[in-house]
């Protein structure tokens, strides 16, 4: 016998003894034993009863006809025999009793567990069923299915129900792992709570903002978590009442220094099953931090003021002006029309110099590419310089240093960089003062980048100032930006023309020691 057929062989014993182990399991584990001893007992019983009465009921009517027939027949002296047959009759009534007692309780012990193992195969496909074990499926399934009839209907029935169970629960573990990982990715934060507000769950972004806990029974409550009364009273009205609330409100968090304004909407949790179809059983509350959209806001709240203030006040001075020019001319009197003439000449430079500034504000934020080229730090500075020298730079010290020759870039975006921030320097420093322009390479992770410093001795900037100076129209002093000129508009230009050559700008300031703009222009042609 080869080594083949012999494994063939031990395999197919193996295979029969597992089918033979689990045909036992199947039919005892989950056999009614309760419900069948009871019948049996109740059947038996009856059987027992049953059967004792009938033979004693023949033994009795047997043994009186044999006594009168032997007394017909016989003399007295045969009593004696006619007992012995009675004995005998006894005795076969007895071994009688005794082999169909015996087969009947044998017979009614089968017909119970034959009458019952339908139900226990039900009773296995329920408890398979509910505890998942859909697919545990015995190795062959088909000898337990002998007996045709509603037993048969009603274990296929369970069957197909556990298998949809086990399809639907399937589908929802599915859902919910699909829905956590969109909550959790969301930017808004997320807690849902019950009727006491203790959580329930929380998005990561909640947990980040105020803080990570557990969920269930040993989270803290919200009303322990938030000590805001509008928060809490909105939560309470809607666990109460129903319905959704939206409110903003300022609070702290564990991500941020100071407090951020957040829109909160809260909205109830309501079961639709039960005795009570609209029951709410808890609510859930979303956190939109609109700290920066307020933010935004204000800017382009104070952008539209500032540029109405901006064209107006030009505007109201060329048309005054003009109007007295006309009106002397009118009368033929001309000897104020030049003086006249030449403000308004200027207002309309003024308006001219705020239209461009506006126009390429708008080309550089619409993301307008940028023309990259090698450029000579030395002669862009000079460019620049020629231009600022013509209005005030002349009253200032400018010492520049080139410590690096090249730089890649757009010149006339960087030579608009430096005429902005030599303007500026100049524009807040007393006269005689220095204004330093210092190219050099860049140190550590950025040491292949070119950095341009504008360092001023002007008066400073308060610290509260930096975040919002490259804001359009941002003044530090109103009446101080009014008396130098300016449209406001050019550390926005300069910000937006750093960041498209794919660089950054910063600002270091300290009251009574100057400033200096430090901007970084990666010194690669392809960024």
């Amino acid at each position: 016998m080869s080594a083949s057929v012999f494994r063939t062989l031990i395999d197919d014993f193996e295979r029969r003894l597992r089918r033979g182990r689990f045909f036992l399991q199947a039919s005892f584990a989950y056999f009614p034993w309760t419900l069948a001893i009871r019948s049996y007992v109740l059947l038996a019983a009856i059987f027992l009863a049953g059967l004792v009465g009938t033979l004693y009921s023949i033994r009795h009517v047997a043994i009186e006809t044999l006594v009168a027939k032997q007394q017909a027949a016989v003399s007295e002296e045969a009593g004696p025999q006619a007992l012995l047959q009675i004995e005998f009759f006894d005795e076969a009534i007895t071994v009688r009793f005794l082999i169909f007692l015996t087969m009947g309780l044998l017979g009614l012990l089968i017909l119970t567990y034959t009458a019952y193992r339908p139900m226990a195969r039900v009773i296995r496909a329920t408890k398979r069923g509910l505890s998942g074990h859909v697919s545990d499926a015995a190795p062959d399934d088909s000898h337990y299915i002998d007996e045709p009839g509603e037993w048969i209907e009603l274990e296929q029935s369970i069957a197909s129900l556990a298998k949809n169970v086990k399809s639907r629960e399937s589908d929802l573990a599915r859902e919910r792992e699909e829905l956590i990982t969109i909550l959790s990715s969301v930017s808004e934060a997320i807690v849902a709570m019950g009727r006491d507000t203790r959580p329930v769950y929380f998005n990561s972004r909640f947990a980040l903002l105020f803080g990570a806990g557990s969920t269930g029974g040993d989270a803290p409550p919200l009303r322990e978590r938030f000590r805001i009364p509008d928060l809490l009273g909105a939560i309470e009205k809607v666990l109460a009442e129903g319905g959704t609330r939206t409110l903003r409100v300022r609070m702290r968090t564990e991500l941020h220094e100071g407090e951020r304004e957040f829109s909160v909407a809260i909205s109830p949790l309501i079961s639709r099953g039960g005795e009570e179809p609209s029951a709410r059983y808890g609510a859930v509350a979303v956190f939109h931090d609109i700290t920066e959209l307020r933010a935004t806001e204000q800017i382009r709240i104070d952008f539209v003021a500032n540029a109405s203030h901006e064209l107006r006040t030009p505007l109201t001075s060329i048309k005054g002006y003009v109007e007295t020019a006309r009106q002397d001319l009118l009368e033929n009197r001309s000897d104020d029309a030049q003086a006249f003439l030449a403000v308004a000449a200027r207002n309309v430079d003024r308006l001219i110099a705020l239209v461009n500034d506006l126009l390429d504000l708008s080309a550089l934020e619409s993301g307008a590419e940028v023309a990259k080229e090698t450029v000579s730090t030395q002669e862009v500075t000079e460019a620049a310089l020629r231009v600022t020298i013509d209005k005030r730079s002349k009253r200032h010290l400018v010492q520049v240093e080139c410590r690096v020759p090249k730089v890649i870039g757009d010149f006339r975006r960087i030579e608009q960089v430096l005429i902005n921030l030599v303007d500026n320097a100049t524009k807040y420093s007393q006269e005689g003062r220095e204004v330093r322009i210092i190219w050099e390479a860049g140190d550590g992770a950025n040491r292949h980048d070119v950095i341009l410093r504008v360092r001023d001795s002007g008066p400073g900037i308060p610290e509260e100032h930096i975040p919002r100076l490259f804001e359009r129209f941002y003044r530090v002093d109103q009446g101080r930006a009014r008396e130098v000129g300016g449209t406001g508009l050019g550390l926005a230009i300069v910000k937006h023309i750093v960041l498209s050559h794919g660089g950054s700008i910063a600002v270091k300031s300290r009251l009574g020691e100057g400033s200096e703009f430090i901007c970084r222009f990666p010194n690669n042609p392809n960024k």
